[in-house]
């Protein structure tokens, strides 16, 4: 015997908190995308609208230099949320939520070449002015040579 799933606008009639929950988040969403849109590009990997309080925003990012460079946008970030929303919002709160992320292991992978592979980078190396491009390309072309 399976259970169906219920549809999710039945769910919200038999609790209403959830309801409410939910159109926080929808809330909280369409104003990280007007916000993410106000914000200059470099920012926008790195800067979420995690919440709004009375007359704060609250938002968070991964980097302390990003912290530091958000708050230069504080005016106008406050002023396009106070044109979306009922309140006035006067302050902007940065907290730096660094991603986490599983420390693994670094294997140490090595890569083989043909031995077609290190003559054409040789070659290649051969065919141009000194420079950086041309002791890379040696170096690489070395170092397969050994292997």
């Amino acid at each position: 015997m399976t259970n169906k799933p219920e549809k999710v606008s039945l769910v919200y009639k038999q609790n209403s908190q959830l309801y409410k929950i939910a159109q926080r988040a929808q809330k909280l969403n369409h104003l990280n995308y007007i916000v993410q849109q106000v914000m200059p590009p470099q920012f926008s990997a790195h800067c979420l609208l995690a919440n709004i309080n009375n007359q704060t925003i609250i938002i968070h990012t991964d980097n302390a230099s990003y912290a530091s460079l958000l708050r230069f946008q504080a005016s106008t970030l406050c002023k396009v949320i106070s044109e979306h929303t009922s309140q006035n919002i006067t302050k902007l709160e940065v907290k730096v939520k660094p991603s986490f992320q599983a420390i693994q292991p670094t294997n140490v992978r090595h890569i083989s070449l043909p031995s077609n592979a290190a003559e054409s980078l040789s070659q290649t190396a051969d065919n141009l002015d000194d420079g950086p491009l041309k002791t890379a390309l040696q170096k690489l072309a070395q170092r397969y040579n050994k292997s």
